[in-house]
Order: structure tokens, then C-alpha cells, then sequence
């Protein structure tokens, strides 16, 4: 981790704006629900003595309907008792259905309990372990098809695994087969929001805006109010050119839940590339007082840095954000540009990589041995990025110029 994770989080004093990669951006566009009342799992008394208040505060922030502190307190409960299934379970699903932040510490939850529960786990502990295979890195996008095709050999009828398969569709870019599955899913849960929703997603990837369009107003119908539904909105809106009125329902959203940690990530992933970054910054100051350890906020400070100029504060960030492990590709995508002397296009900003004062800036953090490790690294983690083609093409380039260094 480098020396600077380590540190208090500083306050912020300024910001600029954050370009979201298709896989990012993906993830993000099949934001979770945030997981029901357990009942079974709510008596403190299964849980240790050290982990008792923490889990009771957790479980209190649950249903008042607020999810991240509920989060961070079940959080702090598992770490005096790593070992409680009842935890790894409750918390491990929670974390993957909101899916904003430690995603890697649910996946390690999530995976322990299915060695632990081995065939005894049940359908919605399999569901959310297979959401986690393609979450976070490193993705296992085949293990968590396989897992959750066992599912539905066995419950036909089970609503939540087609629609985890049509998340799972949407994330590998296969519009149709995901519209497939949520219409499947729709089929035995008419009002469920996620099927909804990934409906409309499905058709926006198949570039079909008019029906996509009318799917988002009829998911929007079935969850009035809902500050996740208005996010989704907002986001879907955005991929169809309608940047104002998705504004509208990220501040719907926020009406609803001032503190609905991915409503300000969602207008801080709007505004930045568009020149917005001191509203935007607005928005990261809440994010970072929500979850100060989440690495979005490490991520969009380390962009802000840099349409700056300041590269070597952004690479400060970006390297704590990387030290965070979830989202870890993008992150050291965005280092191995640096590190190449590449840098990053910012359209309509003063300091972009067209510009030839800013290439000469770059240039001056040029380490290609590292650009080269980093690239490798995001090569084994995601094989089936977006930007493959660039990477691949990097990598060439700098081993042929290594190569010759050494000669």
C-alpha cells in the first residue's frame, strides 16, 4: 500500500473531473438494491460479545432504510468476529447489493462462505457470491455464469438468478442476451425493479432509444420515490443524451435521501467531463464525508488533480485508490498512461494530452518499466477490457523500446 493510504484522509481544497470507463461505467449501471430485512439473522446474540453493539447499530441503520452506515457498522461487527457465518452472510449480500463500496471485503466474505456452507448455502447467498464474480477484480465472468445456470437447474423458477444472468450479459456487452433474461425474469416478477430496469439498459445497448425510453419510464412507475430507482433513471437518461433531465432525478434522488451515497456519485460522474467540477466538487466533499475510505473518492480527486495539472497529487490519489483493490483496473489503467507518457484527453479543458504543454508534463513521469507492469497486471485482471486494443498496442510499443534500452 503506498506510504499515503496509510495517512488520514485529508480535506479536500479543490477537484477536477473523472472520465468513466465502459467497465466502470457498467458496474455502475446495474447498481444493486439494497438488501432485505433478514429476520433469522437479527438476534445480537449470535454474534460475539465485542460485535454485538456495532451489529445492533447496523441492523437499526437497516431499517431506517440507510444503507452505507448500515454497512460500515456490520463492517466493523465482522472484524471482531471474521469467523461468523450469520455475518459473512448478512453483510457479504448487503455489500453486493448496494455495490458502491468494499466490494473486495464482501467477495472475501461471500467466498469463505461458500467453503464453509458448501452444499447448505442457499439460492441467495449463490446469487450474491456469483454478482461478486463480476463486481470487483479479478472477474470470473464463466464461474459466475456456471453458478448461477445451477441455480436455475434447480429453481426454474427463481427471478433473482435470471436477472444476476442479465447483469451478467449486460456487463459482457451482450444486449440481447441480457434482454432475454430480465424479460424472462420480468415474466415471474412483473414489479421488480432490477428486472425493470435492466430492460431498459438492455435496450439501450441495442441502440433501440424509443423502447429503451419508455422501459425507463415504466421501471420509474413501479418504484415512485425511490432514490435507487432515480439514480437509475438518471443514468439511463445520460446514455441517452438527456444530461438535464437525468440531473433531475439524481436530485430527486438526493430530496429523498441526502446522504444516498450513489446519487452523488452518479452527478459527480455527470458533471466532471462536462466542465462541472466545482458543482461536482460539492458532490465528492459529501461522498468523501460519507465514506471517506471508499476509492471512487481517491479516483475522482486523482482526475480532478490532474485536468489540473498537479499529475503528481492525481497519481497520489490514484495510487491510494489503487491500494483499495475494487476498481483497481481503471485505476492502474489511468497510472500506466501516466507512467507512459501518455496522459489522458480532457475535451474543453485547458490541460489535456492534445495540448503540447501538457505532453511535455507527462513525459516528465515516464517510467515505462512500470507503465509496462501495470498494463500486464490490468491484462490479467480484466483479458476482456474495453480498452484492449490500446493496452495491447502499449505493451508492445514499450517492450520493443525496453528492449532496445537494454541492448
Amino acid at each position: 500500500m503506498p506510504r499515503s493510504a496509510t495517512r488520514p484522509f485529508r480535506p479536500l481544497t479543490r477537484f477536477p473531473a473523472f472520465p468513466v470507463l465502459a467497465a466502470a461505467l457498467a458496474l455502475a449501471l446495474f447498481l444493486p438494491l439494497a438488501a432485505p430485512a433478514d429476520p433469522a439473522s437479527d438476534d445480537p446474540a449470535q454474534v460475539a460479545a465485542p460485535a454485538r453493539e456495532a451489529f445492533t447499530r447496523g441492523l437499526a441503520a437497516l431499517r431506517d432504510g440507510h444503507t452505507l452506515p448500515a454497512v460500515l457498522a456490520l463492517l466493523e461487527a465482522w472484524k471482531a468476529d471474521s469467523g461468523n457465518p450469520i455475518l459473512m452472510s448478512r453483510l457479504g449480500r448487503l455489500i453486493v447489493d448496494f455495490g458502491e463500496t468494499r466490494l473486495a471485503e464482501g467477495r472475501e466474505m461471500l467466498a469463505r462462505l461458500m467453503v464453509l456452507r458448501k452444499d447448505a448455502a442457499t439460492e441467495e447467498e449463490r446469487i450474491a457470491y456469483a454478482r461478486s464474480l463480476f463486481l470487483t477484480e479479478p472477474f470470473k465472468l464463466d464461474e459466475a455464469e456456471t453458478l448461477l445456470r445451477s441455480i436455475l437447474k434447480a429453481s426454474p423458477q427463481n427471478a433473482a438468478a435470471l436477472t444476476a444472468l442479465g447483469d451478467l450479459e449486460l456487463f459482457r456487452n451482450r444486449h440481447q442476451a441480457a434482454l432475454d433474461w430480465f424479460k424472462q425474469a420480468r415474466t415471474l416478477a412483473p414489479a421488480d425493479k432490477r428486472a425493470l430496469f435492466g430492460i431498459a439498459y438492455a435496450l439501450i445497448g441495442l441502440k433501440k432509444d424509443q423502447e429503451a425510453l419508455a422501459a425507463l419510464h415504466d421501471a420509474q412507475v413501479a418504484a415512485p420515490g425511490d432514490p435507487w430507482a432515480h439514480v437509475r433513471m438518471g443514468r439511463g437518461l445520460l446514455l441517452l443524451n438527456q444530461p438535464l433531465t437525468a440531473s433531475r432525478h439524481f436530485k430527486l434522488a438526493l430530496e429523498a435521501d441526502p446522504d444516498y451515497l450513489p446519487a452523488h456519485l452518479a452527478y459527480i460522474a455527470q458533471l466532471l467531463p462536462n466542465v462541472g467540477d466545482m458543482t461536482a466538487w460539492r458532490h465528492l466533499q459529501a461522498a468523501q464525508r460519507l465514506d471517506p475510505e471508499n476509492p471512487q473518492v481517491y479516483y475522482w480527486l486523482g482526475v480532478f488533480q490532474e485536468m489540473r495539472g498537479h499529475v503528481d497529487q492525481a497519481v497520489e490519489n490514484y495510487e491510494i485508490a489503487e491500494a483499495y483493490g475494487p476498481q483497481a483496473v481503471e485505476v492502474k489503467l489511468r497510472l500506466a498512461r501516466i507512467f507512459a507518457g501518455i496522459g489522458h484527453s480532457f475535451p474543453g479543458n485547458v490541460f489535456s494530452n492534445e495540448d503540447f504543454m501538457a505532453q511535455k508534463e507527462y513525459q516528465l513521469f515516464y517510467d515505462g518499466e512500470r507503465a509496462l507492469r501495470l498494463l500486464r497486471e490490468v491484462q490479467a485482471l480484466a483479458p476482456d477490457h474495453p480498452e484492449t486494443p490500446f493496452i495491447t498496442t502499449t505493451i508492445e510499443k514499450l517492450e520493443t523500446s525496453l528492449a532496445r534500452l537494454q541492448e
